[in-house]
């Protein structure tokens, strides 16, 4: 980020400013217009202002421009994929997409989902592929760290998930459930605060179940639950950072992502954007349509209003400014190493202090001895040995 823009300066700040800030962020004259609500004409006026911006642009529209700066935009990854296969083997599968290397997974008598048997990359249930004894069925299952792990692989190849899909389409693929998150770099809002929202009527939504908030739940941070699992659309959204940092033992401000917004598709909603992800189609226009569609919020409540008064209210500015940044924010990739950092994370803060006792009172020699004698589990070697095989440092 620009140090000119660090800090906005409406008082000094011109039309001749706002045309290099633009540029800087790379949007177009459309986009800023939309952002700050108005038409491409009035913008233009803007751009073409001798005036302050502190005299052109109203307190709302500073707002916008100021979050902006402040939050670098977002990010877009998918974080889960769920794919069934009518007539595919496990193996089939391993063949197609992990080159026919079966010596990179795990294989285990039991699974999930109504199948009996289940092969797991390395040993880890990042990527697991569940097959059954008796005939040829299937369901890969990638989590979202199998999500991250499965991209580096890709990109090694060259190759997106477009690409991945389309052979699993061709194969008769069946996407069961898609998972798209929003990251949010500066919290444009606060959860807690979204619900207070919730509590004061002051919301509208497609869904039919109420919302769910948890506050400062027990994997950290507040969380809000829009709709009902079991159907085809859900939004989860949540303090990441606070999640995070409980889960990796560190502070909430060495976690980039502040807040995630989480849309999860199943079925047939899945299926169509698994079919369009596959295209190379607009996938954070469809995530914003399903936004726009089942959830607003308002600046005063909605009890008592019929449709046609609904829509004349104005949106909550925050909630404006997310949908606007939602609504050019490149789906990409977030290719992640499989590493040791959270087990390292876990014995520094868990372990490390115990066994800092033990040698004292047993002595260096005695702790060494047992380590010396420790066996590593098979789930252990597999993972070391697919590190080494696909070049996955520890």
């Amino acid at each position: 980020m620009s140090e000119n823009y660090a800090s906005l300066n409406f008082d000094q700040m011109t039309g001749c400013d706002l045309v290099q800030f633009r540029i800087h962020y790379h949007l177009t004259q459309s986009q800023m217009a939309s952002f700050l609500m108005i038409s491409r004409r009035t913008y233009g006026r803007m751009e073409m202002s001798g005036d302050s911006l502190m005299t052109v642009l109203n307190a709302d529209q500073r707002y916008v421009l100021k979050t902006y700066v402040g939050s670098q935009g977002l990010s877009l990854w998918l974080d889960y994929l769920g794919m069934s296969f009518k007539m595919r083997t496990p193996e089939t599968l391993i063949k197609l997409f992990f080159d026919n290397r079966l010596d990179l997974f795990v294989k285990r008598d039991s699974g999930r989902y109504g199948y009996n048997v289940a092969y797991s990359f390395g040993g880890l249930s990042y990527i697991t592929i569940y097959g059954k004894r008796d005939g040829p069925e299937s369901f890969i299952d990638f989590s979202g760290s199998g999500i991250r792990l499965m991209e580096m692989l890709l990109i090694g190849q060259g190759l997106v998930w477009s690409h991945f899909i389309n052979i699993a389409l061709a194969n008769g693929g069946k996407a069961t459930r898609m998972d798209f998150a929003f990251n949010d770099m500066s919290r444009m809002f606060e959860i807690p605060e979204l619900y207070q929202k919730l509590m004061t009527d002051e919301y509208t939504q497609k869904f039919k179940s109420d919302p769910q908030y948890y506050a400062d739940g027990k994997n950290g941070g507040s969380t809000i639950y829009f709709g009902s699992r079991s159907s085809e659309v859900f939004f989860r959204f949540y303090e990441k950072d606070k999640e995070q940092a409980k889960k990796h033992f560190v502070e909430p401000e060495a976690i980039p992502v502040k807040n995630r917004y989480e849309v999860e598709l199943k079925q047939k909603r899945a299926q169509t954007m698994a079919e369009h992800v596959a295209n190379g189609q607009d996938v954070a226009g469809e995530l914003l349509a399903y936004l726009r569609d089942y959830l607003q919020f308002y600046n005063q409540p909605v009890v008592g209003l019929d449709k046609k008064e609904i829509a004349k209210l104005d949106l909550w500015q925050p909630w404006v400014v997310f949908l606007e940044q939602a609504s050019i924010v490149d789906f990409q990739a977030e290719p992640k190493e499989v590493s040791m950092d959270r087990s390292l994370s876990w014995f520094i803060n868990q372990v490390a202090p115990t066994l800092k006792g033990l040698i004292e009172y047993y002595g260096q020699e005695k702790i060494d001895e047992i380590l010396d004698d420790t066996e590593l589990s098979q789930r252990q070697k597999k993972l070391l040995s697919v590190a080494e095989k696909v070049n996955l440092p520890f």
